[in-house]
């Protein structure tokens, strides 16, 4: 039986908290937060540390993902 797996990731605005060494999506790449702050703070370092324009940042499914992997 092949059950369609769903990811369960948020949009998140600019002033929600992040959290250092937590997980997050950066338009549909799974990045590790070296920040605690908001969301503003973390496009603010990935601008100025990784070059990374950030335009969406989202909750990370990491058990979703996982089992993506796995198919």
């Amino acid at each position: 039986m092949d059950m369609e797996i769903e990811l369960t990731e948020k949009e998140l605005s600019d002033n929600h908290p992040v959290h250092w060494d937590y997980l997050y999506v950066c338009d549909g790449k799974v990045i590790q937060s070296d920040i605690n702050g908001t969301v503003a703070d973390l496009k603010r370092d990935l601008r100025a540390f990784y070059k990374l324009e950030a335009k969406v940042i989202t909750s990370c499914d990491i058990y979703g993902r996982k089992k993506l992997s796995e198919k």
